[in-house]
C-alpha cells in the first residue's frame, strides 16, 4: 500500500534541504541549492530529480510546502509550482518566499521582524499570519549586508587592499592558494562569484578571536541592522528573529551589533527545519500561491 506522506522543502543558494514526513521517522535528503532568480531551469529540474530519485519507494505525496529562495514574487512562485507539479501532479501544492520558514519556524502567531543571514540575507515585518512589509531584496551585488557572501566580499576585498593583517593574510593564502590574479579571475570570469565570496564566512569564524577579522564581521552586522532598521520605523519593541548559518555562527557578535543598534534579538536558529516539521500538522498557516507576494 501507498504510503502519503507530506514534503518540506528548504531550499536556499547553497542547498535544498528535503524532508518526507508521514512514516514512521522522517526521511531526509539534501541536494544543490535553488534560487529561483537566478538558477538555471535546468538546473532545477536536475536537483529536482535527483530529490526524487532518493525518495523511498511508492511514496505517495499529499502535500509540499516548498520554502525557497527567489519565490517571494507570484511569477517565480507559480514557476517553482510548475516544476514541482511535474514530479508531484497530484499533490497540493504551496510555493513560499524562503522567509516564510523563517516567519512560521520562529515567530509563530506573533508580530516580529525576521530576518535571514545565510550566503544572502533578508528580512520582513511579520504580523503574526503574513508578511505585511519586506526589506527590498538586491541581491548579493547590491545588497545582502551581514551575509555570507558579503562577509566573503569584505574579507576579499581587505586582502586585495592589503589590510590584512599579516599572519590573518598569510593563513588565508595558505589555506585557499590566493592571489590577485586567482581572485579577480574568480570574481568576473567564473559563474555564481557569490558562492565563490560566500565561502570564506567559515575562515572569518575561526578567526574571530583576531580583532581585524571581528571587525570585518561586527561592521558587517552593523550595517545590516543600520539598513534593516530604516525599512521598520514602527519596529521598537519587537523582537529580531534569526534563521540561516551565518546568523547561528557569529551569534555572539550578531548580538552585540544588535544591542549597539538597539534592536532586540529574539531567537535564533541555523536550520528552520526542525521547527517546521513540528508544525507540519497545522495546516492554518498555508495559503494560496497568488498571495504569496512578499
Amino acid at each position: 500500500m501507498s504510503q502519503k506522506n507530506h514534503l518540506l522543502v528548504d531550499a536556499g543558494a547553497t542547498k535544498s534541504a528535503f524532508v518526507l514526513l508521514g512514516g514512521n521517522e522522517p526521511f531526509r535528503c539534501q541536494c544543490a541549492g535553488i534560487n529561483a532568480n537566478y538558477t538555471p531551469e535546468a538546473d532545477i529540474l536536475r536537483i529536482l530529480a535527483e530529490a526524487v530519485s532518493q525518495f523511498p519507494k511508492q511514496t505517495a505525496i499529499e502535500a509540499i510546502d516548498y520554502y525557497g529562495a527567489g519565490c517571494a514574487t507570484p511569477q517565480n512562485a507559480l514557476r517553482m509550482e510548475g516544476y514541482l507539479r511535474l514530479y508531484f501532479p497530484t499533490a497540493d501544492i504551496r510555493v513560499w518566499s524562503d522567509l516564510m520558514a523563517a516567519c512560521h519556524a520562529l515567530a509563530g502567531g506573533r508580530e516580529a521582524i525576521v530576518c535571514i543571514l545565510g550566503t544572502g540575507a533578508a528580512s520582513c515585518f511579520y504580523n503574526g499570519r503574513e508578511m505585511v512589509r519586506r526589506a527590498p531584496s538586491l541581491g548579493w551585488m547590491l545588497g545582502d549586508e551581514g551575509s555570507g557572501t558579503h562577509l566573503g566580499k569584505s574579507l576579499l576585498t581587505a586582502y586585495l587592499s592589503d589590510a590584512l593583517p599579516h599572519p590573518i593574510r598569510k593563513t588565508l593564502e595558505e589555506r585557499y592558494r590566493l592571489g590577485r590574479e586567482y581572485i579577480l579571475h574568480r570574481l568576473y570570469q567564473e559563474p555564481q562569484p557569490n558562492l565563490f565570496m560566500s565561502q570564506f564566512a567559515p575562515f572569518l569564524r575561526e578567526n574571530l578571536t583576531e580583532p581585524a577579522v571581528r571587525q570585518i564581521v561586527a561592521t558587517a552586522f552593523n550595517t545590516f541592522f543600520s539598513k534593516q532598521k530604516s525599512y521598520y520605523p514602527d519596529s521598537e519593541g519587537l523582537p529580531w528573529h534569526f534563521t540561516g548559518s551565518v546568523a547561528a555562527h557569529f551569534e555572539e557578535v550578531l548580538r552585540e551589533s544588535a544591542e549597539t543598534s538597539g534592536c532586540q534579538i529574539g531567537e535564533i536558529t541555523g536550520d528552520p527545519m526542525t521547527r517546521l516539521c513540528s508544525l507540519s500538522q497545522d495546516h492554518s498557516f498555508r495559503k494560496p500561491i497568488e498571495n504569496c507576494d512578499l
